[in-house]
């Protein structure tokens, strides 16, 4: 089930010594995966951190996690935040490092949200074809202020009507971080059937003629 706004989940962290890329090399040997928790209020702007291998697929389990806020426990220390990014091994597809920004209540953060459609476009009843061109929409606000979702009603949507980031209603103090050009959704019209059963499968050859011929005068 996925997270509801106000929901807590607290993820387990440990302040690190092992830098560089011999000590994050150690830490995934003994089960662990570097952290990283960026912070306005450091004075070096970040901190480094380490975090199980265990705990952070637990975490990821959670449905919209990367959508919410955090109660970070650092050594026990409480500290809230947000998942801004996580990098994969690009050959194991293992978590390589995973990275935390910290939220404060009155300090505006960025993050994504997801696009939820809202009801059923005209288009898409005349046969038209709904496409989700952006699922995801960053945005901008205060932590209290963050949305489940950006909800896009479809129903007056046309085959051919698209609804572009500009024209999206969000809630009050969210602000989004995109090209107001983007488009986020668009009807297309339906496909239209294959090519004539693919040009009657390319004109079958036709059977030779048989061609009738008179009795030469030895046949006779």
């Amino acid at each position: 089930m996925a997270m509801k706004r106000g929901e807590t989940v607290t993820v387990a962290l440990e302040r690190r010594q092992e830098l560089g890329k011999g000590g994050a090399r150690k830490l995934r040997r003994v089960g662990y995966v570097p952290a990283v928790l960026y912070s306005r209020d450091s004075a070096s702007g970040s901190e480094p951190l380490k975090i199980r291998l265990g705990e952070l697929e637990r975490i990821l389990r959670i449905p919209g996690v990367t959508h919410h806020i955090l109660e970070l426990s650092i050594d026990g220390e409480k500290r809230r935040g947000i998942i801004k990014d996580i990098q994969y091994n690009p050959v194991k597809n293992e978590i390589w490092h995973i990275d935390f920004y910290e939220v404060k209540a009155d300090q505006k953060i960025s993050l994504t949200v997801p696009v939820v459609i809202q009801g059923e476009s005209k288009g898409v009843k005349a046969g038209g074809i709904l496409e989700i061109v952006t699922p995801e929409l960053e945005i901008e606000c205060l932590p209290d202020a963050i949305p489940e979702a950006i909800v896009v009603d479809v129903t007056e949507l046309e085959v051919g009507d698209a609804i572009h980031v500009r024209e999206l209603k969000v809630p009050e103090g969210v602000t989004i971080a995109e090209n107001p050009d983007e488009v986020v959704v668009v009807v297309t019209p339906p496909e239209v059937a294959v090519e004539e059963e693919e040009e009657k499968t390319e004109e079958e050859p036709e059977a030779p003629k048989v061609i009738a011929k008179g009795k030469t005068e030895k046949e006779k």
